[in-house]
C-alpha cells in the first residue's frame, strides 16, 4: 500500500488538498483518506463504524475514512476489508510526525503492514507562519523539518517581501524539502503523492533514531452547542474578541436564518454556505483554554440575539 501523509497546523490548508486528491485522483486506484480529527466531535459528516477506522463510501469510489484505533491497525483493516491501494493520511493539525513516523516503523507492527511511504508533505499557512512559529516554536517548525516537500500555501494572502521571507525560513529548516508556492493547494500531485521520500530512505538504511526524546505540547479542545439563530455581526464580534489561545474554531451555526459552516484560524474567520441543515456545534482548540470562561462568553453572544 502506498502511504502519504499529509501534515499542517490548524487552518492551513490540508483538507482542501485532501480534497484535490479525490476529485482528481478518483478513479485512478483504490484510494482511502483517513482524517484523524483533534476534538470530541468530527464535523465532516457522517461515518459507518469499523473496528479501527469508521469510513464512508464517497461518490467517487473512494473511502473517507475518521480513526479509532491507531494508524497501524487502521492501515490493516483498510488493506484486508477493502483492498485499498493508497491511503492518504490528513493529520491532526497538532500531530507530531515524529511520534508518528516511528510508530510507522515500529517493528511490532512491521509485519501487519506492507507500507510504500511516500514524500511527507507539510502544508503552510504562509502569511501566518511566523505568528504560528512564534507561538508554537519547536513543535511546529518539526512538521516542516520532517517534510520531504512543504506547501507555501495562501500566497495570494502574503505580499512578495514577506512570501520571500518565509520561503528562505522555511529552506533554513529543511534545505533537502521541495518548496512549491500554491494557492488554494494548487500543486502537481505527482510530486505531492509520488516521489521518493527521504523519511522511508532513511529508515531503510537505519539511520532512523527512535532513542531521542520529543517535546511534547499540550492542546486543549472543546465542543459547544450553538443551535440557536444570529446575526452575522454578533459572530463576528465574537470571533475578533476571541482569546488569543484559541488556533482554531470549526463548526456549524445558523446565521440569519441560515446554515453555515464556520472557519476561525489564528484570527481569520471565514464563514460559507452549507449544504443543508446541520445540528449547531463549534469545536474549538487551542493552549490553556479557560473552558468555562469561553463557554459563558459564547452563550452569552448567542443569547444575547437569539431569533424566533
Amino acid at each position: 500500500m502506498r502511504l502519504n501523509l499529509i501534515f499542517g497546523f490548524l487552518g492551513s490548508g490540508k483538507t482542501t488538498l485532501v480534497r484535490r486528491i479525490l476529485t482528481e485522483r478518483s478513479g485512478h486506484q483504490p484510494t482511502a483518506v483517513i482524517v484523524n480529527e483533534f476534538g470530541d466531535v468530527g464535523i465532516d459528516g457522517d461515518l459507518l463504524e469499523g473496528n479501527s477506522v469508521d469510513m464512508v463510501q464517497l461518490n467517487s469510489g473512494c473511502l473517507c475514512c475518521t480513526l479509532k484505533g491507531s494508524l497501524i491497525s487502521a492501515i490493516e483493516e483498510l488493506q484486508t476489508k477493502a483492498d485499498i491501494e493508497r491511503t492518504v493520511v490528513e493529520a491532526s493539525g497538532v500531530a507530531e510526525p515524529s511520534d508518528l513516523l516511528e510508530s510507522l516503523w515500529d517493528p511490532q507492527y512491521g509485519a501487519k503492514v506492507d507500507i510504500d511511504l511516500g514524500p511527507v508533505v507539510a502544508v503552510v499557512d504562509t502569511p501566518k507562519f511566523r505568528k504560528i512559529r512564534e507561538m508554537l516554536g519547536d513543535f511546529y517548525t518539526e512538521q516542516v523539518a520532517h517534510a520531504d516537500v512543504v506547501l507555501l500555501n495562501k500566497i495570494d494572502k502574503v505580499e512578495a517581501m514577506d512570501l520571500e521571507h518565509v520561503h528562505d525560513d522555511i529552506a533554513r529548516l529543511n534545505p533537502g524539502a521541495s518548496l512549491i508556492f500554491t494557492e488554494q493547494c494548487g500543486a502537481d500531485l505527482d510530486i505531492v503523492l509520488d516521489g521518493k521520500s527521504a523519511q522511508a530512505a532513511a529508515h531503510d538504511h537505519h539511520d532512523h533514531d527512535h532513542g531521542h526524546a520529543h517535546h511534547h505540547v499540550q492542546f486543549d479542545s472543546l465542543v459547544l452547542g450553538c443551535g440557536a439563530d444570529v446575526g452575522r455581526g454578533t459572530v463576528e464580534e465574537f470571533f475578533h474578541g476571541l482569546d488569543p489561545r484559541v488556533f482554531r474554531a470549526k463548526g456549524f451555526m445558523t446565521i440569519d436564518g441560515e446554515p453555515r459552516l464556520v472557519q476561525f484560524a489564528t484570527g481569520q474567520l471565514d464563514i460559507h454556505p452549507a449544504d443543508g441543515p446541520r445540528d449547531g456545534r463549534m469545536v474549538f482548540i487551542g493552549q490553556g483554554l479557560d473552558r468555562r470562561v469561553l463557554q459563558e462568553k459564547f452563550e452569552f453572544a448567542l443569547g444575547g440575539e437569539m431569533k424566533g
